[in-house]
């Protein structure tokens, strides 16, 4: 049985099988038979006799926990909320083979992690809300429950604002747009997680508005920073934060905070302290890149991202090397802020804040595959997409480690769970997105919802079952691994 993530517990009911027909018939729970249909590759009917039937239990119960039975003459998925019907129908789903049949079989099953999440950096390559949709129908196939919308940076603002309309005059998604991508990725019980990065990464933001930046000049003209002394910062951080949240349904919302080069220690921490304080207040939980620590100013009501992974410190001297020498300046001022990094999630541990796990060493899906794809023309394509600075890693290392041995988490953390992330500055087209997120995706998904440790070679099995389910969502730009598919 070819299920990622690796349920709970599975047994094997006898040698029997369920024959769905073409246009299986589902009984639902409200509109979640829709969407449970369209999993299946079918119609809907609500009631009747119906081959799958989603149950919902009495009493309360582990909201994403579920229970599948499949005898022959129907599939039976029981839960205590809608949420653990969909995460059982998903399960289901991957059992379903190319014949149309599912083995008779017992599931039970619940996520090792609540915070199962994808990264999507829309900067530096912008995806349209179909594209956008194709991601939501990956993450929520594997059982992922948070979808992080990475929407402001130095190249780009890609979210519409009232009464600030020159931040997005590229490419960009409209209020109808966003919201069309939170209630679709909400009808699969994926968290649309929105990120407005501050008060670095705003060069785009300043050159649209520069008395953002305050009237002393940053420490180079690529690294402006939002000046709290400036009073127009707070205007322009309590109207952007107060839309966004307000657009947004789910209860959380990212203020970034990592890499705000060149700016003042006391500055950084002023500005972090109140814009804390502007997040808040719009009542959302507040996440931030593990940088935010340093302002002193997290609660235990916070989320800290983990992000700088072992191994991967900044080197300066491999910079130099390779960047012209009118960048050589801002290598500097980059080398000193990572000089502080080792202390961030310590520090995040010690004020009570809850730590988002995506460092680098395994959770970054910018870096470079190791091993050679059975395709030669991905192997051209290997040396161009993906970060030249890290080490390239290959998927069966991706997959070597447990989200509770993480060694840039320090003990005493309260995790909140993983959070992959996949940054765009090499990628083209979506094709190149496929061939970063897969297949590394899938087994982050069974490290993020399967408690126990699992074995390479059994991961290995199911999961190279799975490119027609890839081919099907759109995602036909998968890399085909040696060590998966050779």
């Amino acid at each position: 049985m070819n299920v990622v993530p690796l349920p709970r517990d599975v047994s094997l009911d006898g040698s029997g099988f369920l024959r769905l027909g073409a246009v299986p018939r589902v009984s639902g729970v409200g509109g979640l038979g829709e969407v449970v249909a369209g999993l299946l590759g079918g119609a809907v009917q609500v009631g009747g006799a119906a081959e799958v039937v989603l149950e919902l239990k009495g009493g309360t119960g582990a909201e994403e926990e579920y229970e599948l039975v499949v005898t022959e003459e129907r599939a039976t998925v029981s839960a205590w909320s809608a949420q653990g019907l969909f995460r059982g129908a998903t399960t289901l789903a991957q059992l379903v083979t190319e014949e149309r049949t599912v083995p008779c079989v017992r599931v039970t099953d619940g996520p090792a992690l609540p915070w199962r999440g994808l990264s999507l950096d829309v900067v530096r390559h912008f995806f349209t809300v179909e594209q956008v949709k194709k991601v939501i129908d990956l993450l929520a196939m594997y059982k992922f429950n948070v979808l992080h919308l990475h929407l402001t940076d130095s190249q780009a603002w890609r979210l519409e604002i009232s009464g600030w309309p020159r931040l997005t005059d590229g490419e960009h998604y409209t209020h109808d747009d966003y919201r069309e991508i939170v209630a679709y990725a909400a009808a699969r019980f994926v968290t649309v997680v929105p990120e407005i990065d501050l008060p670095g990464h705003v060069l785009a933001a300043v050159r649209a508005y520069p008395e953002l930046g305050g009237e002393e000049p940053p420490a180079h003209p690529l690294i402006p920073f939002l000046d709290p002394r400036a009073e127009v910062t707070w205007t322009f951080v309590a109207d952007v934060l107060g839309e966004v949240a307000a657009l947004t349904p789910g209860p959380f919302l990212h203020i970034g905070g990592d890499e705000a080069f060149g700016m003042p220690h006391e500055l950084y921490a002023a500005f972090v302290t109140r814009a804390l304080d502007v997040a808040r207040a719009t009542g959302k939980r507040v996440v931030g890149w593990q940088e935010v620590s340093r302002s002193g100013a997290l609660t235990p009501a916070d989320i800290a991202q983990c992000w700088v992974g072992d191994g991967d410190a900044f080197d300066p001297e491999a910079a130099r090397r390779t960047a012209p020498p009118e960048y050589h300046p801002l290598i500097d001022i980059a080398a000193r802020s990572f000089e502080q990094a080792p202390h961030d999630v310590p520090a995040a541990v010690a004020a009570g804040a809850a730590v988002l796990a995506s460092p680098s060493r395994v959770l970054y899906l910018d870096r470079r595959y190791a091993e050679e794809s059975t395709l030669p023309e991905q192997n051209e394509r290997r040396e161009r997409v993906g970060f030249a600075s890290y080490r390239p890693l290959s998927s069966r290392e991706y997959f070597d480690w447990q989200p509770g041995a993480l060694v840039e988490i320090p003990g005493g953390a309260r995790l909140a769970g993983v959070e992959a992330a996949v940054w765009c500055e090499t990628v083209r087209g979506f094709d190149d997105l496929a061939f970063l997120l897969l297949p590394r995706l899938a087994g982050i998904a069974e490290k993020a919802w399967t408690e126990r440790p699992t074995e390479w070679e059994d991961y290995r099995r199911r999961v190279s079952a799975h490119t027609s389910w890839w081919e099907r969502l759109g995602w036909g730009g998968y890399y085909r691994s040696t060590e998966l598919f050779a």
